[in-house]
């Protein structure tokens, strides 16, 4: 089952979100680690689209989808701004940014190294940033198995 959360573009609204995706993962059942990243990486993506695409503007809004497939959580941030390049964009290195004492740059390195996909999607009248990220089947555990 999705489930839909729809704020507006204030960082006010960070720990909505946050919240949000949080039990939504622990009604599915996510095991801790892979919530906290999860968790992040939404975090990361929607801070971005309200600072950089919305100039936290306070009146414009992000919807965030998050469900499951399978051995996969997705997580959308539909936005009805243009898309930032997300899946393609070839951030700085992290050194480089520790080197040159650079404010910022570290949320898309961020983003890509906690999931497993990225892709950034056009869709009816805006643009959909989709986070997934591979976990455990559910049932028991194939370590379970093995010592049963």
């Amino acid at each position: 089952m999705k489930s839909y959360l729809r704020v507006r573009c204030s960082k006010e609204y960070l720990a909505t979100i946050r919240d949000f995706v949080r039990d939504r993962l622990d009604e599915m059942k996510i095991e801790d680690v892979a919530s906290h990243q999860i968790v992040l990486a939404v975090d990361e993506c929607c801070a971005n689209c309200m600072i950089h695409q919305h100039q936290c503007d306070g009146y414009s809004t992000l919807e965030i989808t998050v469900y499951r497939q399978g051995d996969k959580v997705y997580t959308e941030v539909r936005d009805n701004m243009p898309a930032f390049p997300l899946d393609s964009y070839q951030p700085r290195e992290i050194d480089q940014i520790v080197k040159d004492r650079a404010k910022g740059g570290l949320g898309i390195n961020l983003i890509r190294k906690i999931m497993d996909e990225v892709k950034v999607e056009e869709q009816k009248g805006y643009y959909a940033y989709v986070l997934i990220k591979k976990i455990e089947p559910e049932g028991p555990s194939q370590t379970a198995l093995a010592a049963g």
